[in-house]
């Protein structure tokens, strides 16, 4: 799953990341076209709800 198909997606990402032990992650900018191709808007939603992601 792509994890900026959603900001579910990103947080469900985020938090499987977590329960392996993992206490970075890093998201790339979603582009037009391609293998990392994505939504911006997705990314702005996401980037409102770090907060809790980050505790």
């Amino acid at each position: 799953m792509f994890s900026l198909s959603s900001a579910d997606a990103f947080t469900e990402a985020v938090g499987r990341a977590r329960e392996l032990g993992f206490t970075d992650v890093v998201t790339h900018w979603p582009r037009e076209h391609g293998e990392y191709a994505g939504d911006e808007r997705v990314l702005d939603e996401v980037a409102q709800h770090l907060d809790p992601l980050r505790e």
